[in-house]
């Protein structure tokens, strides 16, 4: 019993935000007492069996960052305490470790999909109402910018078909399902976000040209040919939809100033080549400071759009690489998860979740964001113990 109460908190608190400021504290208070009733009950500890490329992706991108920031402690909210900050992003990646410490050892599998359901028609149910009652141009739900909205929706989806597909046989949970997959989509249409467009098409191009490619000798032919069409046509739906928002307003069809933003991160970079201007010190540099364009209207801007392109810039080359190594070999253990176990749809909800999180990474800040961040570890999580109940089959 208190493991699927700490896991149903875990996860409640990994998506809480904007309408509570200290879910995720709660979580982390949860957790502990969680840890030191087991130390405490002398149980076990759990033996994880991590994949080496997964441990060293974490290993260099977060090493390399603190590494970088040990030249910008003259400003020590670089190291923590910022907006943006070595430590605030380890601390991103808690939900993995405190579901692995709960879950390793316990199945704490169907509370995690309970709370996950429940968290999810309260934010579409919330915020389609909230749409309609007060009227909104484009839907916030709970956390007031659509834009962060998008980017939960590209990892929420895929994994809501996970679960969809995990537990088929159960015909009352399949009709759940389906109902909140489209209360997604309608959220998603709402929100109007283009990232996410962007993000969900390549998703689905790279997820189905993977599992083709895997699957050719057995797929008949015109199963492959079927699949092909529906991505095609995904891809041109989404493509229209992403053009007509912001049609005949050059502006928007452009994305406001990015274009300037990446070019002024390209000189913070130029004149910090190694290490970067600091973690935290990017909005600033930009806002206020010598890499503020003349022609620059938008204020409050606190990062470039674009994840790539602010670690190199605040990270300088020692961050921005390892971040390309990160990509890199979390890439290659994802894929040979979808090769191990072919047949957990985890395996490919994790795959498709990585990959429109870090695209939709290319204008927007899904990575380094405090709540996309979370959640993004806290699927991570969900997905590694799932795959763990199929090892252990």
């Amino acid at each position: 019993m208190p493991s699927l109460m700490t896991a149903a908190i875990i996860v409640w608190g990994a998506t809480a935000y904007g309408y509570i400021n200290t879910g995720f504290s709660i979580a982390m208070i949860s957790f502990a007492l969680y840890f030191f009733w087991t130390r405490y009950k002398k149980e076990p500890w759990p033996h994880w069996q991590l994949d080496r490329r997964m441990v060293w992706a974490l290993g260099i991108l977060y090493g390399a960052l603190l590494v970088s920031t040990l030249f910008h402690l003259d400003n020590i909210k670089n190291l923590g305490g910022g907006y943006f900050s070595a430590v605030g992003f380890i601390q991103y990646t808690f939900p993995l470790w405190m579901l692995l410490y709960v879950g390793w050892t316990r199945d704490i599998r169907k509370i995690i999909c309970i709370t996950f359901y429940v968290i999810l028609y309260a934010f579409c149910l919330f915020g389609i109402a909230k749409y309609i009652v007060l009227g909104e141009s484009r839907l916030s739900s709970f956390y007031g910018f659509p834009t962060r909205i998008g980017m939960l929706l590209d990892m929420f989806i895929p994994f809501t078909v996970a679960f969809l597909g995990y537990y088929w046989k159960n015909r009352l949970f399949r009709w759940g399902s389906f109902l909140l997959i489209v209360l997604e989509i309608i959220c998603l249409i709402l929100a109007e976000v283009r990232g996410s467009m962007l993000a969900l098409s390549l998703a689905v191009i790279f997820v189905a040209a993977v599992w083709i490619t895997r699957n050719r000798a057995q797929i008949p032919k015109r199963v492959q040919r079927s699949v092909i069409l529906a991505v095609f046509l995904f891809v041109v739906v989404a493509a229209v939809y992403a053009i007509t928002l912001r049609w005949g307003n050059y502006a928007g069809m452009i994305g406001g100033e990015r274009f300037m933003m990446w070019e002024s991160s390209f000189y913070m970079w130029i004149d910090h080549p190694l290490t970067g201007i600091g973690l935290n010190e990017w909005q600033a540099a930009y806002a206020e400071g010598p890499y503020h364009p003349a022609a620059s209207r938008e204020a409050g801007q606190v990062m470039p759009h674009n994840v790539f392109i602010y670690f190199f810039s605040t990270a300088g080359t020692i961050g921005g690489l390892a971040y390309l190594a990160y990509c890199g070999l979390m890439l290659s253990w994802l894929l040979e998860n979808t090769r191990k176990w072919a047949d957990n749809p985890f395996s490919w909800a994790m795959l498709f979740m990585f990959t429109a999180a870090t695209t939709h990474g290319l204008v927007d800040q899904t990575f380094i964001l405090k709540l996309t961040g979370r959640v993004f570890y806290l699927l991570l999580g969900i997905g590694l113990l799932f795959l763990r109940s199929e090892s252990n089959r």
